[in-house]
């Protein structure tokens, strides 16, 4: 026994490691990885400088395949759709198996020539059964909300002026490659003529785009143009679809053709930072 105060040290008890540990040194000829990008900062910079160059508003919207949760980036939320809605005319008029098809589907596309568009709708039967026809094309791709206009409408319309709103094609964008009769449509999109050659439509190095692209008056009761593009992007990650949408002051088509090559431009850089999917198992359709 050991007398208290005889000098015996006691041991003390042992130390709780820190919760922290230190940073790895970093390897040498190794560089480290970069920061991650913040997408709206960079955005609110790009729109700044398309709308000192170009006046106007702009809208962006982004979505991996097999997701359907949209990045938006922008001011326009939703715009006529113009010759947009010939993608889901197309996929109808493939489900239709109608008659001479090609050919139109080629201009309706490639050349985005209304005649050979409108002889597609026609040829899905009457205007109810048209507008049912593309409908289920939308909803199939994952756009739930979009009502196609017509004669119909209350007040009475036409298709191209159908609100599609920007997250909304995006979805359906991102969703197309999974839709059965899409290959011809995406084929076409793949090559589109001069006047359809601008946003994402000249693909960078290691990406494949398919494109769509839509003008027209803002509304009935101005001749300004809203200029828009529908785009699939695919990459070695996987695929996107992308809602492009201008709206400049001067409403003129090459002003806000410009603006969309710009932010197409931004998409492409920026590809490797967003999301990227593929078709589900289940939705690879026997073509």
């Amino acid at each position: 026994m050991t007398a208290a105060g005889s000098g015996v040290a006691q041991a003390a008890p042992p130390l709780p490691l820190p919760n922290v540990l230190p940073p790895l040194p970093a390897i040498p000829g190794i560089p480290s990885p970069p920061p991650p990008v913040d997408l709206g900062k960079s955005f609110d910079k790009l729109s700044k400088s398309i709308v000192k160059a170009n006046p106007g508003r702009v809208g962006l919207a982004v979505t991996a395949t097999g997701t359907g949760e949209p990045l938006f980036f922008g001011t326009v939320r939703t715009a006529r759709a113009w010759s947009t809605l010939k993608a889901p005319v197309a996929v109808a008029a493939e489900r239709a198996h109608v008659a001479g098809l090609e050919p139109m589907e080629t201009k309706s596309i490639r050349d985005s020539d209304n005649a050979s568009a409108e002889a597609i709708w026609d040829s899905l039967g009457s205007t109810r059964q048209a507008i049912d026809a593309v409908s289920a094309v939308l909803r199939e791709g994952g756009d739930s909300r979009t009502r196609i206009s017509s004669e119909l409408s209350r007040p009475a319309s036409y298709p191209g002026a159908t609100q599609w709103a920007t997250t909304d094609q995006s979805v359906f964008a991102a969703n197309l490659p999974c839709l059965a009769g899409s290959d011809p449509l995406l084929a076409y999109m793949s090559s589109v003529g001069p006047n359809q050659r601008w946003g994402l439509a000249n693909g960078k190095k290691g990406v494949q785009t398919a494109v769509k692209g839509g003008w027209g008056p803002v509304s009935d009761a101005t001749g300004k143009y809203v200029v828009r593009q529908l785009a699939v992007a695919t990459t070695p990650r996987g695929r996107v679809g992308v809602s492009l949408v201008a709206v400049p002051a001067s409403g003129r088509f090459e002003d806000g053709a410009a603006m969309l090559t710009r932010l197409g431009d931004w998409v492409q850089r920026n590809l490797k930072n967003m999301p990227a999917g593929q078709c589900p198992p289940a939705a690879n359709p026997v073509r």
